[in-house]
């Protein structure tokens, strides 16, 4: 099976670290790429890196999640891939934001390695189910 390439934009490198092992503990498939911020995430994607997934923390310095969220929705070629924002936000509101922007999917820090992998493999399974 190919590869399929997952962004991981976080400013923790613990955090970081934690998806990736999580991902890889589960998933011998995923190739991970790491960005610290909001801006080295863009600028991957920018560079004309291909992403099948980003998980991304919302409260980041510079461009946080939600900034990078808008961008990558307002990009024709790329406002399909699936982001799923990783926050400690957990109120009605923030969820609301993000959804509004086209989130795929939200979890809540903190969070077990178990709700990761689930929420991971309903975006690929729909992707499976539905292949643009």
């Amino acid at each position: 099976m190919n590869k399929i390439r997952v962004l991981i934009a976080d400013d923790s490198s613990l955090m970081r670290d934690i998806i990736r092992e999580s991902l890889g503990d589960e998933f011998e498939f995923i190739e991970t790429v790491m960005a610290t911020n909001g801006e080295e995430a863009r600028k991957k994607l920018l560079d004309g890196d291909h992403f099948e997934l980003i998980l991304c923390d919302w409260e980041m310095p510079g461009l946080n999640g939600n900034d990078l969220l808008r961008w990558l929705r307002e990009e024709s070629h790329m406002k399909a891939v699936p982001f799923i924002m990783i926050t400690a936000k957990d109120d009605g509101e923030s969820i609301m934001e993000v959804m509004k922007l086209g989130v795929t999917d939200y979890i809540v820090k903190p969070f077990s390695p178990d709700i990761l992998c689930q929420k991971v493999s309903r975006v690929f399974k729909k992707k499976a189910a539905n292949p643009q």
